[in-house]
């Protein structure tokens, strides 16, 4: 018979938030695009990136500034001081002004074209009062093998930026700053300050000592008794397995504990993170860091 608290035990696992170095260094540099100096006035019509690998905690740095920054009634409507844009996968050139639209709350006909719309969306942004803008998963929109694609979002974001109401900050993939810095109009628009995210990297002695501990933390956090996440060796072999991303530190943090908590166990032992690799690995993969040697 399943015991009642199990749906309670795994929606605390998957709200689990974690502060580590990587989040404050990410928040903090996107706090900092947005308002050079706390207590001043926001930056105009610069560009500039947070750039990294997949999962190393971009996004979400990103939605804890924007939630910062609640939309305000105003005398003549909605004033944002932030928006949001989640960039589409596919769709073209009309798909990147919608989401633009989205975020800014507006309902577009699709019988209005895309001149038309662009004309909208300037006006809205003044209207709105928006202050910074934040493109995610901005590789979208800079396909290097679709250059008409590439071509729009260039003409699109310098268009915005001509405004000189905000500035634009581009979250994505690595490529995406080297794209935008060879456009020498875009990149002349403050000269593209970046942050970069890696992943946690054991070899270094700082990042070693971070990722024990976020495994600490987790550890805490977790609806089981402490099981010594950040014990060197059961961290290293955590390490191993995430490659140093926090976003898939958590992945397997709900998978073990899930496992855990099927099993009836007290703690997330090493065998649940072993069955949690298993169901991930890549076919024809043998290893299990979780298995065997920590070597």
């Amino acid at each position: 018979m399943p015991d009642s608290s199990f749906p309670k035990r795994q929606m605390k696992m998957g709200s689990i938030f974690v502060g580590h170095a990587n989040h404050e260094a990410a928040t903090t540099s996107i706090r900092r695009f947005y308002m050079p100096i706390e207590g001043g006035n926001h930056s105009r019509g610069n560009i500039c990136a947070l750039i990294g690998p997949s999962r190393t905690g971009k996004t979400y740095a990103a939605s804890k500034v924007f939630a910062e920054c609640q939309p305000k009634v105003g005398a003549d409507g909605i004033k944002r001081s932030v928006i949001l844009v989640d960039c589409p996968i596919e769709g073209g050139p009309r798909a990147i002004l919608d989401s633009v639209a989205a975020a800014l709350g507006m309902n577009v006909s699709l019988r209005v074209t895309n001149s038309n719309l662009i004309q909208a969306l300037m006006r809205e942004l003044q209207r709105s009062e928006v202050e910074f803008v934040i493109f995610d998963e901005a590789q979208e929109l800079f396909p290097e093998k679709n250059k008409r694609i590439l071509s729009f979002s260039r003409k699109l974001l310098r268009k915005m930026l001509n405004l000189n109401q905000f500035s634009i900050l581009c979250i994505g993939l690595p490529e995406t700053y080297f794209i935008i810095a060879e456009d020498s109009q875009l990149i002349g628009r403050g000269g593209l300050p970046y942050k970069w995210l890696e992943p946690y990297d054991w070899s270094d002695p700082t990042d070693q000592k971070h990722f024990r501990v976020l495994c600490q933390k987790f550890d805490e956090e977790m609806p089981f008794e402490m099981s010594g996440f950040a014990d060197p060796g059961f961290s290293y072999r955590l390490f191993k397995a995430t490659k140093g991303c926090i976003g898939t530190l958590k992945v397997y943090m709900i998978a073990a504990g899930e496992y855990a908590i099927r099993d009836g166990s007290e703690k997330v032992e090493l065998r649940h993170f072993a069955d949690a690799y298993d169901e991930r690995k890549r076919p024809g993969e043998t290893r299990n860091p979780f298995r065997g040697s920590i070597s």
